[in-house]
C-alpha cells in the first residue's frame, strides 16, 4: 500500500512533522521533560550566584528587628532576616540610603542609646532624670565602641556613678561591669581584655582599672588578677612571663629536635620574674679635689680730722656772749677688711633604674625517649610494632644537659635548676599523611572555596543542556528520511515469493536496498523473521 506523503521543508514543519509522529505519552513526556530542562537552567544559575543583598543592620534586639521590618514592609522593599533573627539584608543599592533613613527615625534603638537621646529634650526635665540618660547615655556610646572589636558580637555595660560628697571619707568609688557575647568559636587575649578595661576606665570619671569587672556570656570573669609574694601581678605581667616561658622552650625544643628527631623530646620552663620597679640614686664626693665655689672680699677704711670743740649748748652758739673755752682734738682712723672663700668639692651623683621582668629563677624539665631496634626473632611491620626500647648513655645524657644549659643561660648563682630524664614514650600510629592532606584540603577550601559552588552550578546547567536539551531539540528539527515506495500489492509475505519477483540476486538487491534505506530493509527483515517464527510454530 503507497502513502502519499509530502516531506516537510521547513524548520517548523519539521518540528510538528516530528512531533506528531510520537504517540500522546511520548509528547506528553517530551514537553514536560523539555520544560524542566529548560527550567533548570535559570535555577541553577540563581543557586550557584550570591544574592545582591547587602546587611543593612547586624546583631539587633528582636524590637529593633521588628520596628525595622514595619518600615520596610510599609515602603515595599525587599528584605530578608537571617536564620537567628539578627541581621536583616536589603539591595546592596538601598544600603546606605535605608540607613541614613532608619537612624532619622531613631532605630536601632533598643540595642543601646548613645549621645544622641539629649537631641529631643523636652520641657519640665528633672536633674535626675538627666543624670539618668546620661548614665544612659555613657553605657550605651561604650557598648557600642567595645562591640567594634572583630571578635565580640554584643556589649552590655553597666556604670555605677556614685553621688559626690561633700567629705572626701564619704566618697564611694565609681564601678563598672562589662558583659561581652563573643562570636562562635572566638576568644579574646588578655591583652584585648586589658583594652576594654583601659577603654572603660577612661571613659568615666574617677574609675579605676582594678574597679572594672569583664565577663563573657557564659558568666566567666575574663578580668583576672594573679597575686604573686604579696603583690598584685598584672594580666600583662602574667603574658610576659609566659612568652618568655614559651620563648625558652622554642628555644629548647627546636635544637632537641634537629638531634633526636620529632616527638622525641618534651620541655617544660618555668621562670619566676622580678616585676619590682628599682631606682637608685648615688652621691659620691671626692675631698681630694677642691676648687674655689664661691669668693667674698670686703675692706672699709675711715680717717677723720681734728675740728672744734666746746661746750655744746646754747650759750656756745650765741654772740657776744663772752669767750666759749674750745677745746683742742685728735685725728681718729678706723680700718675693717672681710674675706671670705668658698670651696666645692667634686660631687657625681648617678641615676640607676634596673629593668622590670628580669628572671630570678629559672626551673627546666626535659624528658628525652630512647631509641628503638626490632626485637630479636620478630619481624617489625610499617607501625613500628614489635620494637625493643633502649636507653641513652650516660654520656649522651650529659651532652644533652649541657646543650639545655645553654640553650636556657643556666646560671648557678640565682639557683637556677635543670633535670633531664631519659624514659620511653607512648608510642602510636603516625598520621602525619593524614595530617598533610588535611591541610592541603583546607587550604584548598579557604583559597577556592568561594568558586567552586558557581562553577558546580555551571557545570550541572551544561550537562542538563548537553544530554537533556540537546538530544530532544535533535529529534525535533531533524528532517524525516524519504519514505521507500512500496508495490501496490503490498510486500511479499514469504522469503520465496520475494525471490521469485526480483531480476537480480538476492544478495545483491538486499544490499541495495539496505543502502538506499536502512530503516525500510530492517523493518522487511523483522516481518521475514516473523513470517518464518509463525510457520515453524504452525508446524510444531
Amino acid at each position: 500500500m503507497a502513502e502519499d506523503t509530502q516531506r516537510p521543508k521547513t524548520l517548523p514543519e519539521t518540528i510538528l512533522h516530528n512531533f506528531q509522529a510520537l504517540t500522546m505519552p511520548q509528547r506528553v513526556g517530551l514537553v514536560v521533560v523539555l520544560a524542566l530542562g529548560i527550567a533548570v537552567i535559570p535555577v541553577l544559575a540563581l543557586m550557584g550566584k550570591e544574592p545582591d543583598m547587602g546587611v543593612l543592620f547586624a546583631d539587633l534586639e528582636r524590637e529593633d528587628v521588628q520596628a525595622i521590618a514595619a518600615k520596610l514592609d510599609s515602603q515595599k522593599i525587599p528584605y530578608h532576616v537571617s536564620e537567628s533573627g539578627d541581621t536583616i539584608t536589603v539591595p546592596s543599592t538601598q544600603v546606605h540610603e535605608l540607613r541614613l533613613q532608619m537612624a532619622s527615625d531613631g532605630l536601632p534603638e533598643a540595642g543601646g542609646v548613645g549621645f544622641e537621646i539629649f537631641d529631643r529634650v523636652g520641657l519640665g526635665v528633672t536633674q535626675f532624670v538627666q543624670k539618668m540618660n546620661y548614665r544612659r547615655a555613657l553605657q550605651g556610646e561604650l557598648a557600642r565602641t567595645i562591640s567594634q572589636i572583630r571578635e565580640v558580637e554584643r556589649t552590655r555595660v553597666h556604670l555605677v556613678i556614685p553621688e559626690r560628697r561633700l567629705f572626701t571619707s564619704d566618697k564611694q568609688p565609681a564601678q563598672a561591669a562589662v558583659v561581652l557575647t563573643l562570636r562562635r568559636g572566638a576568644s579574646l587575649t588578655q591583652g584585648q581584655v586589658q583594652g576594654v578595661t583601659h577603654l572603660v576606665s577612661s571613659s568615666v570619671e574617677g574609675l579605676k582599672p582594678t574597679d572594672v569587672t569583664v565577663v563573657d556570656s557564659h558568666g566567666q570573669v575574663l578580668s583576672k588578677t594573679t597575686g604573686q609574694k604579696g603583690a598584685q601581678l598584672t594580666s600583662s605581667q602574667v603574658d610576659m612571663q609566659r612568652t618568655v616561658e614559651h620563648d625558652l622552650e622554642q628555644r629548647v625544643q627546636t635544637m632537641l629536635d634537629k638531634v633526636l628527631g620529632r616527638n622525641k623530646s618534651v620541655v617544660r620552663v618555668s621562670t619566676t620574674l622580678d616585676f619590682r620597679h628599682v631606682e637608685v640614686t648615688e652621691e659620691t664626693y671626692d675631698p681630694e679635689s677642691q676648687v674655689v665655689r664661691s669668693e667674698n672680699r670686703s675692706q672699709e677704711k675711715v680717717i677723720e680730722d681734728a675740728g672744734p670743740s666746746g661746750v655744746p649748748g646754747v650759750r656756745s652758739n650765741v654772740p657776744n656772749d663772752g669767750p666759749v673755752d674750745v677745746g683742742s682734738g685728735r685725728p681718729k682712723e678706723a680700718k675693717r677688711k672681710n674675706e671670705i672663700l668658698n670651696y666645692e668639692m667634686n660631687r657625681k651623683v648617678s641615676k640607676i633604674v634596673e629593668p622590670t621582668g628580669s628572671i630570678e629563677r629559672l626551673s627546666v624539665a626535659v624528658l628525652v625517649d630512647g631509641t628503638y631496634v626490632p626485637a630479636e626473632g620478630a619481624e617489625t611491620d610499617a607501625a613500628g610494632t614489635d620494637m625493643t626500647y633502649v636507653p641513652r648513655s650516660e654520656e649522651e645524657m650529659s651532652k644533652l644537659v649541657d646543650i639545655v644549659k645553654k640553650a636556657v643561660g643556666f646560671s648557678e648563682a640565682r639557683g637556677d635548676e635543670i633535670e633531664v630524664v631519659n624514659t620511653p614514650f607512648e608510642t602510636a600510629p603516625l598520621t602525619e599523611g593524614d595530617e598533610h592532606i588535611a591541610g592541603m584540603v583546607h587550604s584548598f577550601l579557604s583559597t577556592w572555596g568561594g568558586l567552586i559552588k558557581p562553577a558546580v552550578f555551571l557545570v550541572l546547567g551544561l550537562l542538563v543542556l548537553l544530554l537533556v536539551v540537546r538530544p530532544m531539540v535533535t529529534s525535533l528539527i531533524t528532517p524525516p528520511s524519504e519514505p521507500v515506495p512500496v508495490p501496490q500489492d503490498g510486500l511479499p509475505v514469504t522469503v520465496a515469493e520475494y525471490e521469485a519477483e526480483i531480476t537480480e540476486t538476492p544478495e545483491e538487491h538486499a544490499i541495495k536496498l539496505a543502502s538506499d534505506n536502512p530503516t525500510t530493509a530492517a523493518h522487511v527483515i523483522r516481518t521475514w523473521i516473523k513470517s518464518e517464527q509463525e510457520e515453524k510454530a504452525e508446524k510444531a
